[in-house]
């Protein structure tokens, strides 16, 4: 992976003039990009930016938020398995990370760039919100932070998580970004860790639907329910799981008939009088953790699928099948089991080492495991990765 290298990765002026004019042109006509509190930043010198990410573009709007820094973002490695992607990182000085695990190559990289005083970005999340709220924060970031030693700006977004949402589509409306110099350098020095975590968290946290409700923005867009059949797992009205059906804007439970319209203000409205659905998927999250959590209070509490195991080869930027078993989930640990290219193995990461578990609903999940790189699983039962993603990351919370 060109990306890797052990040199630290460095933005090529004359692309990243480019990319920036083109940002700066996409996000004003596309996203009417409010930029609100860059006057509190620091002209130069290093520059720590910690941001919230709700969408898919959320590096488009940063950029642009913070007009006169060169700007070096931390990527997972995951993202640089895409050849375009990968072409245009290593020019951008992109800074390449294992996704939800500790990496010194990448502490290192950030590092460097800082003493050189460059700014350098991170989305502490490690992840796109597909519900409208933060995913779970690593209290390590808050290591990194102090020791890191430099200015820390935070960048709360609005508006990217139905702008660009993770599950897909483009829909044109407005977005904010929020600019914050949080904690000098003074500041830092005087602080414990677990208070500059806690002061991170609350910066950086968002309700994307409370947003859109204050202030009536609202969005158009195609298939505005697209995907929505992949993180609505269980039906309110008769309870089934695994039965949903998105198609334009509209998604239906195929066993009780069950419907909802997803409008312009992108909340869910019943269709019909004896129609029974939750305003906002981040209430449908809400009500469908609850429902992992009861089931996780039964001690021999499982969820499992069988699973085809995908490794990366770099050559050809694609994926191809190396194995097949079964991936489980309990309450200690998430584990795969079955082969790897003809071995029997048995490969497990506990709650506690997981903030968050990557994975793209109704698709697959991917776990990092020492040896093995990144594996991808592919589930027979697609509407179980919405339910593990949900159980691991309460179970994660919990060992807190």
């Amino acid at each position: 992976m060109k990306s890797s290298k052990s040199n630290t990765p460095q933005a090529k002026g004359w692309l990243y003039g480019l990319a920036y004019c083109f940002c700066l042109v996409v996000s004003k006509l596309f996203f009417r990009l409010k930029v609100i509190g860059r006057e509190s930043l620091p002209k130069d010198g290093p520059l720590l930016v910690l941001c919230s990410h709700q969408g898919m573009m959320d590096f488009l709007l940063v950029l642009t938020a913070l007009r006169g820094r060169t700007a070096q973002f931390v990527a997972t490695q995951r993202q640089f398995r895409n050849p375009k992607l990968n072409w245009l990182y290593v020019r951008m000085g992109v800074i390449p990370k294992v996704q939800f695990h500790t990496d010194p190559r990448c502490v290192m990289n950030i590092m460097r760039v800082l003493k050189k005083d460059g700014t350098v970005v991170i989305f502490p999340a490690g992840q796109t919100s597909v519900w409208g709220v933060p995913g779970n924060i690593a209290p390590s970031i808050a290591h990194l932070v102090k020791r890191m030693n430099v200015p820390v700006c935070t960048v709360s977004l609005r508006g990217g998580f139905f702008s660009a949402p993770r599950l897909g589509g483009l829909h044109f409306g407005r977005t904010e970004a929020r600019l914050d110099l949080t904690f000098t350098p003074q500041q830092l020095h005087g602080l414990e860790e677990d208070a500059i975590f806690h002061k991170l968290e609350d910066a950086l946290y968002y309700d994307e639907y409370a947003w859109q409700e204050e202030t009536g923005i609202t969005f158009r867009g195609k298939e505005l329910a697209k995907n929505y059949d992949h993180v609505l797992v269980c039906c309110p009205k008769c309870g089934s799981k695994g039965s949903w059906k998105a198609e334009e804007n509209t998604v239906t439970c195929t066993h009780c008939g069950n419907t909802a319209r997803v409008g312009n203000d992108l909340h869910l409205h019943p269709v019909s009088a004896g129609d029974k659905v939750f305003p906002t998927l981040k209430e449908w999250y809400g009500w469908q953790e609850q429902q992992v959590v009861e089931q996780i209070s039964d001690p021999d509490f499982l969820l499992e699928t069988a699973v085809t195991c995908r490794v990366f080869v770099e050559e050809s930027f694609s994926y191809r099948d190396a194995g097949t078993g079964v991936l489980q989930l309990d309450r200690q640990e998430i584990r795969y089991m079955g082969t790897v290219d003809g071995e029997p193995v048995r490969l497990a990461v506990r709650h506690a080492n997981l903030p968050g578990l990557s994975a793209e609903p109704g698709e697959y999940v991917e776990l990092f495991h020492e040896g093995y790189d990144l594996l991808r699983y592919i589930p027979e039962d697609k509407a179980v990765v919405a339910y593990m993603k949900l159980a691991q990351e309460y179970l994660y919370r919990q060992t807190l």
